[in-house]
């Protein structure tokens, strides 16, 4: 028998089968596969997808030329979330490499007109937003314009309402809502109020916690209501003046959800009390100081997010959008754990 002939592998299209399939002329593939001469990035999608879609077998070049900048835009609270948040991004800005510039913008309150022009006029050519801002018209205004540009937009942690197809990555807020009014409905062992502490409802995070918590409570424990949501903006004192205030005032709180931090500040106006005595609190956040207070018998349970897969998520749909990942995996959801005395782990609590 006579051996078969040998099998001769599929070339790899050529050139000018390249040109052919982009519409573009072959001196034009050469610059772009070989990184020669300037090449609009118009053109250069238009020849690295037409090489991608006939299977060349090589590395290609990525879809745009030059550094693509990305920015972060996130609240400048000091909050341990975005603190974690903040940590990731850096480290996966590291593993993507020098052809990625991230740059993180930290905003306070009342530095809003200073955060619209940043977002309407930034210092270079923008490739991409990841943000984490109010969910109020003047902010969505400039993220239309934004995406009027054709920059994409993805929203992170908290989501923005009325503006164009976006990605969100974040947990469902209103189920952590719904979850916060379970374990409290189920803990609680009489009728009364809840008092309801948010960093600000102009967060669309803390609003739809607020809606979903109302909504389970409303459903599955009637015999409990919650007070109008009390804006403390993430600030100690403030949140201790009003948890002292509703205290002298109302002598039927017996639970408390907290949105967001300030929980020292609550702590400090709950402190004369026996924790027996003290209210029902769920918050969130896996924090060092929530597990003291969990230790110390006055937070019951606590709703973590996990902001490192945010971070992952978020820059992975901005280079998906740009073109520099060539397969689009299905979208993770990110997902939320409860934290008690009994699962805590030191290895894990942020500052």
């Amino acid at each position: 028998m006579s051996p078969s002939p040998p099998t001769r592998s599929r070339r790899s299209p050529r050139i000018p089968e390249i040109a052919a399939a982009a519409g573009v002329s072959a001196s034009t593939v050469d610059r772009v596969l070989n990184e020669r001469g300037s090449v609009s990035d118009a053109l250069r999608r238009r020849v690295i997808e037409a090489a991608r879609g006939l299977d060349v077998r090589r590395v290609l070049p990525g879809l745009h030329h030059g550094v693509l900048h990305f920015d972060v835009v996130l609240p400048g609270t000091g909050m341990p979330h975005f603190q974690r948040l903040d940590r990731a991004i850096q480290a996966y800005a590291q593993a993507i490499g020098p052809h990625v510039s991230i740059h993180r913008t930290f905003w306070r309150e009342g530095e809003e007109v200073a955060l619209r022009n940043f977002l309407l006029r930034p210092p270079y050519r923008r490739a991409g937003l990841l943000a984490m801002v109010r969910d109020v018209e003047r902010i969505r205004a400039c993220l239309r314009r934004v995406q009027a540009e054709g920059t994409p937009v993805v929203t992170i942690t908290g989501d923005v309402g009325e503006i164009g197809p976006h990605p969100y990555v974040g947990i469902d807020n209103a189920m952590a809502g719904r979850t916060a009014a379970y374990l409290i409905g189920r803990f609680v062992r009489r009728p009364g109020k809840v008092w309801l502490p948010v960093m600000s409802m102009e967060f669309r995070d803390h609003s739809e916690r607020v809606a979903g918590f109302r909504k389970t409570l409303g459903e599955r424990f009637p015999a409990l209501q919650a007070y109008a949501p009390s804006a403390h903006h993430d600030d100690d004192a403030l949140a201790q003046a009003q948890m002292q205030a509703a205290l002298e005032q109302h002598s039927d709180i017996v639970a408390i959800y907290n949105t967001g931090v300030g929980n020292d500040g609550i702590y400090q106006a709950l402190r004369h009390l026996a924790p027996a005595d003290a209210p029902v609190w769920v918050t969130h956040e896996a924090t060092f100081g929530n597990a003291e207070l969990m230790a110390k018998g006055y937070v019951a349970a606590v709703i973590d997010q996990d902001p490192e897969a945010q971070a992952l998520e978020g820059l992975n749909h901005l280079l998906r959008a740009c073109g520099e990942l060539e397969r689009v995996p299905p979208p993770r959801p990110i997902r939320f754990r409860v934290v008690t005395p009994e699962n805590v782990s030191r290895d894990e609590l942020s500052a």
